[in-house]
């Protein structure tokens, strides 16, 4: 059976302020879409023990606008999607007539064949990802001005990373931090560029057969 729960949270005033989502969901065929429009928006486990877990999984969580927080430390099962949207447009392409800033996603996902992807537009954002294994296969974009930050932790199995990272300035920077590790996966691919220094810490095992293959391009 496959489960559908839609939670469309939307605030058009400025002076929307603070809804905060607790998950704890378990069961397969769940199709999850989440969107907050507006300030100070957590979606969080409410404790440690909060979880997503099942199989055949979609979830996706938009929220647009400032200081808005996205974490959750345990997502498990196998053929799971997730993506997640923050910044200027919710559905994930750039509009001049809503900033988002301030924004930050920490998520760790506990196995199977894994596929997550973020993007983040405008000012100030970052990422801290902890997929521990399998299928992997990660795409995050961040794009606009000020700094941004990604951390993605990776242990192990098949991996293919896509970063991009766009547009800073000449008081901020672009970080990327990767940990990957073998044996085989990688075929990782970073781009930063923008108007300021970037900087990247990448720390790789793969072992080959079959495996690596980095390609970094800084500008």
């Amino acid at each position: 059976m496959r489960y559908l729960l839609l939670m469309i949270l939307i605030y058009t005033s400025q002076t929307s302020f603070a809804n905060d989502i607790f998950i704890t969901q378990s069961g397969d065929g769940l199709i999850m879409d989440i969107e907050q429009n507006g300030q100070n928006h957590q979606i969080k486990p409410k404790t440690t023990t909060s979880k997503i877990d099942g199989d055949d999984v979609t979830v996706v969580i938009r929220q647009n606008k400032s200081d808005n927080l996205i974490e959750y430390d345990q997502v498990t099962g196998d053929d799971n999607q997730i993506g997640l949207w923050q910044g200027e447009n919710v559905y994930g392409w750039e509009s001049s007539s809503s900033h988002g800033n301030n924004n930050s996603i920490v998520i760790n996902v506990e196995g199977n064949e894994n596929s997550v992807g973020h993007q983040q537009l405008h000012n100030y954002h970052d990422v801290d990802t902890d997929i521990q294994g399998d299928g992997n296969n990660v795409w995050t974009n961040q794009q606009n001005y000020g700094a941004k930050s990604i951390d993605l932790t990776i242990n192990n199995d098949n991996n293919n990373v896509d970063i991009d990272q766009r547009n800073g300035n000449t008081s901020t920077s672009h970080s990327v931090t990767i940990d990957l590790d073998g044996t085989d996966g990688t075929s990782l691919d970073v781009n930063q560029s923008g108007w300021a220094a970037n900087s990247l810490s990448l720390t790789q095992n793969c072992l080959t057969t079959g495996g690596c293959s980095v390609t970094v391009t800084q500008n």
